[in-house]
């Protein structure tokens, strides 16, 4: 004889946005020496590895120094930068060692890369960074 408690499971808890881990959006400056996007995810993967417990990082938008000239708008924040802008997404916990790491003034030379700014959404940092969004890729 089966028994209710037998038969009633509980529910998978549905992933809300609120159940999701949460992010911090960095706003980098790129060395002038890095011309391409796997230059900048080697970098990334050079300073993740210098980070214990390793960091969870993933480059999403980078615009080479030529390619800035082409599309993105020059900010104040911006307009001292030689070389290529890139944003970086992290997860919330490692947000600290990695602001720590990148905010020395010694940052852009030791790493090859340098925060410029950081923020919860990815649009604010495309904002004050003068990044346009990049078009959707159609699968």
């Amino acid at each position: 004889m089966m028994k209710k408690k037998d038969v009633a499971r509980p529910m998978a808890k549905r992933l809300t946005k609120a159940l999701r881990e949460k992010r911090r959006w960095f706003g980098l400056a790129v060395s002038p020496s890095c011309t391409q996007r796997g230059d900048v995810e080697d970098l990334i993967e050079r300073l993740a590895a210098s980070i214990e417990p390793k960091p969870n990082l993933r480059l999403m938008d980078y615009f080479s120094a030529a390619e800035r000239a082409e599309c993105a708008a020059s900010t104040p924040l911006t307009a001292s930068v030689e070389g290529g802008l890139a944003v970086l997404r992290v997860h919330l916990k490692d947000a600290p060692s990695i602001r720590s790491q990148l905010q020395r003034g010694e940052a852009l030379e030791k790493h090859g890369l340098e925060s410029l700014t950081m923020s919860g959404k990815i649009r604010l940092v495309r904002e004050r960074m003068g990044l346009p969004k990049p078009k959707q890729k159609r699968r």
